[in-house]
């Protein structure tokens, strides 16, 4: 076993070099990577998606578009794949978060997301009703986004890992 080899449960990262696209053995890349490999159990179209996926994690700029995209892949090849998908759903948890604000003046409350549902929507929610435990929200909105972009202490990543 490699030292990095669980490293798919790594914190959300401040300061190392365990971004996304730089995340260092056993990550959702190296996973994406073996069922592309897989060959004749994934088909053209699942193969696209998942190229999609790993395009979106190497830039990792748009944290909804690689939920958009996981949350597809995972109801079309969770089934056949589960050990893949329950890693690049672990990575993802550990390297995602929801930026939530009470009001669109407010300053965003992080919370970590849990990929527990199946879509977008359902992830939301969930996320929502995580923020409305430190007070209620006016006009909410959410983005989602990668810990490493929107954390910068220590601090802020103990509390989203709350």
């Amino acid at each position: 076993m490699s030292p990095n080899a669980n490293s798919q449960y790594c914190p959300p990262s401040v300061g190392d070099d365990c971004a996304p696209a730089r995340c260092r053995g056993r990550c959702a890349l190296d996973v994406i990577d073996e069922l592309l490999a897989a060959g004749g159990t994934i088909s053209g179209e699942e193969l696209d998606r998942l190229l999609d996926l790993r395009s979106q994690l190497r830039r990792a700029e748009d944290a909804e578009a690689v939920l958009k995209i996981f949350c597809e892949l995972r109801i079309r090849m969770e089934r056949k794949h589960y050990l893949a998908f329950f890693r690049i759903r672990r990575w993802l948890e550990n390297h995602l978060v929801a930026a939530v604000r009470i009001c669109p003046a407010a300053e965003p409350v992080f919370v970590p997301v849990e990929l527990s549902h199946y879509c977008v929507e359902a992830i939301r929610r969930v996320c929502l009703c995580a923020a409305l435990r430190n007070g209620p929200l006016l006009a909410p909105r959410l983005r989602f986004a990668f810990a490493s972009a929107v954390i910068s202490s220590p601090a802020e990543a103990e509390m989203v890992a709350r």
